[in-house]
């Protein structure tokens, strides 16, 4: 299929871009409304590593699509909040294994229903249907890119 040139605001790209965007900024809102002063990457490393307890901090990293810079920056200030803890990898001594604290984890237990109430929100009016085509036409999207790179 030859895609012609679109005007910006027609373009798919700027479409997922737009939702994207909009979508963090809603919920940075709606994490502030909850009383929660942490922006939407430190709560998704925070739900991610309820899953992943003890990855180390690059597949982390690869893992939620951040470059080292940002996920060393991002673990940072949850260790500094005391809601992520660094321990030496066993057999590694330049790798440190990603934990949740006890707070870590009662944190991510509330940040789950936020999280589900505003993905509601966001794909409300959209079918199963709906949401099962945009995830294959964008996984192909997404494949098209990984082959180019």
């Amino acid at each position: 299929m030859q895609m012609r040139f679109f005007p910006l605001d027609e373009s798919p790209s700027f479409w997922v871009y737009r939702a994207h965007t909009q979508g963090i900024n809603l919920f940075r809102k709606t994490l502030l409304a909850a009383g929660h002063d942490l922006t939407p990457e430190q709560c998704g490393v925070l739900v991610r590593l309820r899953d992943f307890q003890g990855i180390n901090q690059s597949q982390l990293g690869k893992n939620l699509y951040k470059d080292r810079h940002s996920i060393t920056r991002i673990l940072n200030l949850l260790e500094e909040r005391g809601y992520i803890e660094r321990r030496p990898d066993g057999t590694d001594r330049r790798v440190y294994r990603i934990f949740l604290t006890k707070e870590g984890g009662a944190l991510g237990d509330t940040l789950i229903p936020l999280i589900a109430d505003h993905l509601d929100r966001v794909f409300s009016g959209l079918t199963d249907e709906d949401l099962l085509s945009m995830r294959k036409a964008l996984g192909q999207i997404i494949r098209n890119i990984e082959r180019k790179e």
